[in-house]
């Protein structure tokens, strides 16, 4: 009776030990080195140790007015911040696209989808603007590439509003998608 015990225990303890072993070489091997790993809260994403966190407002809707450059501070922000939570420097790339016309469920149609030759951006960093002009202006839809220090967060600002000189845009939207790429 005491060896089947110890049989029975033995197998339980190398079932627990395979279990977990088969766990950590899954968070180590496939986990850590797929390129982007995307948590079940859209509002996040993680690659490589750098981690993007959004407030999760990206749709510009434009039932509102068009706006002068002067009254930018009138725009509300969309706001995510970058954080690098490695042990050494890293680089990353701030990417912003043009969503689909059915990717949101608002009844978008073409002729109430505005362009990026409508618009304008100001792109600010940890409180400072950094960019700002037409969003055709935005290069290979690369918003901000930048490196940053270990342990540490970027904070940014965008706002995206139409220019006053735009025409047709009343009753018109625009939707947005920012992410990261390392």
């Amino acid at each position: 009776m005491n060896n089947k015990l110890l049989v029975i225990c033995g197998g339980l303890l190398l079932l627990i030990f395979l279990v977990f072993g088969t766990y950590v070489w899954y968070l180590y091997f496939l986990r850590i080195s797929s390129e982007f790993v995307v948590n079940n809260n859209s509002k996040y994403l993680e690659t490589s140790g750098i981690i993007f966190q959004d407030d999760g407002h990206n749709v510009y809707n434009t039932d509102a007015e068009s706006v002068a450059d002067n009254k930018i501070n009138d725009v509300p922000a969309y706001t995510f911040q970058v954080t690098n939570t490695n042990k050494s420097r890293g680089k990353y790339n701030i990417y912003i696209e043009d969503m689909p016309i059915n990717a949101i469920n608002d009844g978008c149609t073409e002729e109430t989808l505005l362009t990026r030759n409508d618009l304008k951006y100001q792109l600010s960093l940890n409180g400072k603007t950094i960019k700002e002009g037409f969003m055709t202006s935005i290069n290979d839809n690369i918003l901000d590439t930048r490196e940053i220090n270990a342990n540490s967060t970027n904070y940014y600002s965008l706002k995206i509003y139409i220019h006053d000189e735009a025409l047709n845009w009343f009753g018109k939207h625009y939707h947005y998608k920012v992410s990261l790429n390392r």
